[in-house]
């Protein structure tokens, strides 16, 4: 995940943030305070297992709202997807601190379920997941679990 340091101590607004950034106050070797602007983790990121820790939402906060499909949705978060009883596009909205999801449901669930627990088993099976990768891959699915079963099924080569 990329930081980048805010040099701009005395700035205290927070326009002009893209969506998902937020700064953290960082206290460096010296002792002194600076404010960190931190991104959100993209696809990649989430692939690869990194997790981003949020901050507690509060008055102030600013929240941001991703709208996401089930294969996009940051595996910590999959055990609070749940079938909206109202609209049957989307599940209930998953709140992550100062993050807001609203997952659109796909025809496609069902086999991103299965990829889901295939990526993340301890002992990948390989062909279940080549098969899986097709399926997937023909129907047009993007997000972190397609991404994560690539390198499962392409691992880079080590130098």
């Amino acid at each position: 995940m990329q930081q980048q340091v805010e040099n701009h101590e005395n700035d205290h607004h927070e326009s002009g943030l893209k969506h998902g950034q937020f700064y953290v106050n960082q206290e460096c070797l010296e002792g002194k305070i600076i404010k960190v602007l931190i991104d959100p983790p993209s696809q990649e990121d989430i692939a690869d297992g990194w997790n981003i820790v949020l901050p507690q939402a509060n008055k102030y906060s600013t929240i941001h709202h991703f709208s996401v499909y089930l294969s996009q949705l940051p595996p910590h978060l999959w055990n609070k997807v749940k079938v909206n009883s109202e609209r049957d596009d989307i599940y209930e909205e998953i709140t992550d601190n100062i993050y807001k999801y609203s997952v659109k449901v796909s025809k496609h669930d069902d086999e991103i379920h299965k990829m889901y627990n295939l990526v993340l088993a301890k002992y990948p099976n390989i062909e279940d997941i080549r098969t899986q990768f097709k399926t997937l891959q023909n129907a047009r699915v993007k997000g972190w679990i397609m991404i994560r079963a690539h390198k499962i099924l392409y691992p880079p080569k080590s130098e």
